[in-house]
Parts: structure tokens; C-alpha cells; sequence
């Protein structure tokens, strides 16, 4: 193998694609762009801006112990902005309708009393959109968890009851119940698969899409070498004639493996984003660039020219990119999904969710098996198929 030939060939290569700087505006300036102008494009979706502050409308009795602890739950929550209006009762419902609250929670009298005596005390909801608004969900889900624990409480003061126990220390069992912390605390983090935040999403998506034309810089070479006459001189060349292609697909990893690792960091940067470890990326990174980079050169194999390389790997690029969800997810069932895990943006990207969320280089494994399935394919075919002439 005519190594020192292959490298001086792929150096050379290289600085001339720095030195027209094509790599610099196609490869890093214009995917970058793009996920800067999508950022901001959808940085507000999914976020708590888009909830829309609530009023609440509360009939309670007064200096009621367990509706304030309600009350206190609620004001402690800050995704959403919920404004309490006390009721004095009457027909609540239609002062729900006449708009002059959101919703309102009607509390029997003496709530607190019930509870501490072990009854089964009902809440009202009144909701002006069927409690379908996101934010009356909200308030909907807070009061019903804070429900559950008073309902807690007053089956812990029936069976107190039932023991003997006195009222002091009946009133001073359920009040502990209702107020003590949980046993079980769920703490959120991000999952093993799939997990990329919307921004998170755009980086790697739009790395996967523009992974295509970066490496088609270098495969793509070998044919502008052919169009421009410049190839037979190097077939002149003391070496084999192999080391030419090889060359040029060492130049499309080499490109495509810098400019991955350069729009991956450089998101994480900007948009305070992690993808995880160094060693699991990494190792997706050169996996999913040497089969992008063996799709590529296959694609040099069934056309005549560069101009026709450049175009089918432009349309190659691109759909794969939208079947891959480069752009947005591809979701549902069908062969269209199934379609869709099997390209490689798709496995890049579902990678990246893997290591996002603390998976290592063993728990790529259906990635890696997709993209070294596209790179062994695609290398098979690149040997079996014929050559294409330059048309005359």
C-alpha cells in the first residue's frame, strides 16, 4: 500500500478545500445558520411561556387549615402564573361562564374538620373550557394530587379512630399524614433513548443532513480529477492506481469527521446543550461519517460526471435527511417508520439521544448496526458495480 502517497494526496486535497473555503461556507457556515435560524423559530414551543396565566375562582370556609395548605401548594408553582380570587359560593357556575374566572374549585364547608374526622368530603370543579385548556390541566393535576394526600389522611384518621385513638392526637395523626414528605421522590432526568431537547434535536439533525455534502468533497474529487483531465497524469504517478480513490475517500472522512465533531461542539456551545460522553460520540461520529463517506462514493460509481455526482448526492442527502427526521421526527407505524429508523440520519441522531442520556458505546448498539450495515453494503456494491465513463 502506497501509504506516503495516499497521505501527501489527502494533505494536498485538503488544503485546497480549505483554500476555496467550499467546506467552510457548506460544510459549517450554512448548517449553522440553519440551526440558529430554527432555534429561533422554535425556541418558545414546549416551553412554560406558552402557558397563559389563570385566575381561579375558591369557595372555602373561612380560615380553613387544608384549603390554605392548598392554596400554599399552588402559589408555589412557577411555570404557571395562577391568580386565586376567594368565592362567597352562590351559582359558581355561572360566574365561571360570565368569564370573570378561568375555573373555580368549590370546597364543602368545614373541609378541614371532615378530613381530621375521617369523612369523604367532595371538591367541585367549574372549568369555562371543559378542562381541556393546558392550563386548567395543571390546576386540575395539582389539586388532584393534592387531593389524593388529604384522602390519605383521612383513611389514616378512620383507622386511628377505630384503634381508640383520642381527637388531640386523631387530628394530630392526619395532619401529619397530609403534610409528611413522600416516600417515593421521582427525580427528573433524561432518558437512555431518544431524549434530545428541541434544540438538541436541530443539532443533530442538521449534522446529519450536511454530513452528506461535506464528504462529497473528497469522493466527488475523483471524477473532477477525471472531467478536468488532471487524472491521468496522476495514474502516471510511481503508485498504484488504487491509492487515487483512496485518497479521496480518506479526504471525505477526514472533512466529514471535523466538520461533525466542529457543528456538535459548537451546538452544545451555543445552544448549552451535551450530547454525553466524548468516547460514545465519538465513536457514532466516525462510524456514521465512514458509511455517509462509503454511500457517497458508491454514488461516484453509477454516474458519468461530477456535475451528476453532485446532484444525485444532493437528492441522495436530502431525502435521507427527510426520511431520517433531520428536520422533524418521523413518527407513527408502518414501512414509512420503519423506513425511516433504517437511514442513517436517523441512527446518527437516535444515537445521539442514546448518549445524551448517559448511554455508552455498548448501548449503541442498533445505531452502529445500521450505519456499519450501510457501509458494508454500499462498499460491496462499490467493488461489484462497473465503472461509469465519462460520456464523450
Amino acid at each position: 500500500m502506497d501509504t506516503a502517497a495516499i497521505l501527501t494526496m489527502t494533505a494536498s486535497d485538503l488544503r485546497q478545500r480549505v483554500r476555496d473555503r467550499s467546506v467552510l461556507i457548506f460544510g459549517l457556515a450554512v448548517p449553522f445558520a440553519l440551526m440558529w435560524v430554527f432555534n429561533l423559530l422554535f425556541s418558545g414551543v414546549g416551553s412554560s411561556e406558552s402557558l397563559e396565566p389563570i385566575t381561579v375562582g375558591v369557595v372555602a370556609g373561612a380560615d380553613d387549615l387544608v384549603v390554605a395548605g392548598f392554596l400554599d401548594v399552588v402559589d408555589s408553582i412557577d411555570a404557571l402564573e395562577i391568580t386565586v380570587e376567594p368565592l362567597d359560593g352562590g351559582d359558581v357556575e355561572a360566574v365561571v361562564d360570565a368569564g370573570e374566572v378561568d375555573m373555580a374549585l368549590v370546597f364543602p364547608e368545614d373541609f378541614a374538620g371532615l378530613v381530621q374526622a375521617g369523612g369523604s368530603p367532595t371538591v367541585e370543579a367549574f372549568t369555562s373550557g371543559g378542562g381541556t385548556g393546558l392550563e386548567e390541566q395543571v390546576v386540575l393535576s395539582v389539586a388532584s394530587g393534592f387531593l389524593d394526600r388529604v384522602a390519605t389522611a383521612t383513611r389514616a384518621a378512620a383507622a386511628a379512630n377505630e384503634a381508640g385513638v383520642s381527637g388531640d392526637q386523631l387530628t394530630a395523626i392526619s395532619q401529619q399524614v397530609a403534610t409528611a414528605a413522600p416516600t417515593v421522590v421521582a427525580e427528573v432526568g433524561a432518558g437512555s433513548d431518544e431524549q434530545l431537547s428541541l434544540q438538541g434535536y436541530l443539532v443533530a439533525g442538521q449534522t446529519a443532513l450536511f454530513m452528506f455534502f461535506t464528504v462529497g468533497f473528497g469522493v466527488i474529487g475523483y471524477l473532477q480529477e477525471r472531467d478536468v483531465g488532471t487524472l491521468p497524469r496522476l495514474q502516471s504517478m510511481p503508485m498504484a492506481p488504487s491509492a487515487i480513490i483512496m485518497a479521496k475517500t480518506l479526504t471525505s472522512f477526514v472533512l466529514g469527521v471535523v466538520a461533525t465533531s466542529v457543528l456538535l461542539g459548537a451546538g452544545a456551545t451555543l445552544f448549552d446543550l451535551s450530547f454525553g460522553a466524548v468516547v460514545p460520540v465519538a465513536v457514532l461520529v466516525l462510524v456514521a461519517v465512514a458509511a455517509t463517506t462509503s454511500l457517497v462514493l458508491l454514488i461516484t460509481k453509477v454516474v458519468s460526471t461530477a456535475e451528476q455526482a453532485q446532484v444525485a448526492n444532493s437528492i441522495v442527502g436530502l431525502v435521507m435527511g427527510i426520511l431520517g427526521g433531520a428536520f422533524f421526527p418521523i413518527g407513527g407505524s408502518g414501512w414509512l417508520a420503519l423506513v425511516s429508523d433504517l437511514t442513517p440520519p436517523a441512527a446518527f441522531i437516535r444515537g445521539l439521544g442514546i448518549t445524551n442520556g448517559g448511554g455508552g458505546v455498548a448501548d449503541l448498539a442498533t445505531p452502529l448496526a445500521i450505519l456499519a450495515a450501510f457501509l458494508v453494503v454500499s462498499v460491496v456494491l462499490w467493488f461489484v458495480l462497473p465503472q461509469r465513463e465519462a460520456a464523450a
